[in-house]
């Protein structure tokens, strides 16, 4: 099967769709459509037109039909896990130390070879702090002693796993993506290729497992934050980011924001379903924090993908907004609404003396 050429959405395999006539998070079949007529603007790779579905009663969106499991694949034929890294070359090199100094002062890892200095230069180039922010800020100090054990869930070529390893972490990956898998590999890191539920993973064993725009793209969110509790050791943390249906971007640009992301993004959470998912899987101690950076990449692509489906921002506030110079105010909102942001990003514990996931 082959996919559909770029900028021609085309049409969906029909033998390829399967009906969620429930919630996937509390099985409720009350429900109203949040968007319809959907399509891959961000990457126009996936074919097929979607429609999001709106629960009643947790307030989670999610795709009715969806793309079933034997042709999800075809979403993700040029998704950007397969892209190439650049050319490694002498200014590839010298921008990557650059990179790690600044790193080194911002996160407090220990690259090695880093650009004296270089975390200065960083800070000349707003967009390219920004950038480095959003890839790894995920709210982890330096390791304490020995056996500190971390399972990034999704961990694409490693570029995580890499920083991670740098906080003294001993880190351990896992992706779906054979490609990026194999990148990872190369790059030294511990990575495997496959799903939590068909992997022997040991149970109690993590002291942090992460999960970066991971659970918005499966099937069973709650079975995913279950394995994710069975794997921690007790006191253990989940830190876990994904978009927010509650954003002020959403709000603005509606079905051209960009955290939708049809067919791939299969559920979507605000904060108030995404907190009982958390507590349906047993986890307690949940709370959301700022992630830098986010509004500028989500609002100038939102942009992007309005133009591209001629769909407009809603309203004079949304023309004012959508403007380049709109993001700025929009940064500035979302630092003041905290639960307006463009991301959930959020920490949640599993309790000591939890055995397993719901006791």
């Amino acid at each position: 099967m082959t996919s559909v050429p770029q900028g021609d959405f085309g049409e969906w395999p029909a033998h390829g769709l399967e009906r969620v006539p429930a919630c996937p998070l509390c099985g409720s079949g009350a429900r109203s459509v949040l968007h319809a007529g959907l399509r891959d603007y961000a990457f126009r790779t996936a074919p097929g037109e979607w429609v999001l579905q709106r629960c009643a009663d947790c307030g989670c969106a999610y795709l009715d039909p969806r793309p079933d499991a034997a042709t999800i694949a075809l979403a993700y034929e040029r998704y950007y896990t397969h892209a190439d890294g650049p050319a490694d070359s002498a200014f590839t090199r010298l921008r990557r130390r650059i990179a790690e100094a600044y790193l080194n002062a911002r996160y407090g890892t220990s690259y090695p070879n880093a650009f004296p200095g270089g975390q200065h230069i960083v800070g000349l180039f707003p967009r390219r702090r920004a950038y480095l922010d959003v890839s790894f800020a995920r709210h982890l100090d330096p390791a304490a002693g020995d056996n500190r054990l971390l399972l990034d869930v999704g961990c694409g070529n490693g570029a995580f796993l890499q920083f991670v390893t740098h906080l003294g972490w001993a880190a351990e990956g896992i992706d779906s993506d054979a490609a990026a898998v194999a990148a990872a590999r190369a790059a030294g890191c511990r990575a495997t290729h496959g799903s939590l539920d068909k992997l022997p993973f040991a149970k109690n064993r993590y002291q942090h497992v992460t999960l970066s725009h991971v659970i918005e793209h499966v099937y069973e969110p709650l079975e995913l934050l279950g394995q994710c509790f069975e794997l921690l050791a007790p006191g253990g943390r989940l830190w876990l980011e994904t978009p927010n249906l509650g954003s002020f971007g959403h709000s603005v640009f509606g079905p051209a924001w960009r955290g939708l992301e049809p067919p791939r993004h299969l559920v979507l959470f605000d904060r108030a379903s995404l907190t009982a998912a958390l507590a349906a899987a047993g986890f307690s101690g949940i709370e959301f924090r700022a992630h830098p950076a986010v509004t500028l990449f989500i609002w100038e692509q939102s942009r992007k993908i309005a133009r591209a489906s001629g769909r407009r921002a809603r309203g004079i506030r949304g023309k004012l907004l959508s403007s380049p110079l709109g993001v700025h105010l929009a940064e500035l909102y979302e630092a003041l609404r905290a639960d307006e942001s463009e991301f959930l990003t959020c920490i949640a514990f599993k309790p000591y003396g939890a055995a397993r996931a719901g006791t």
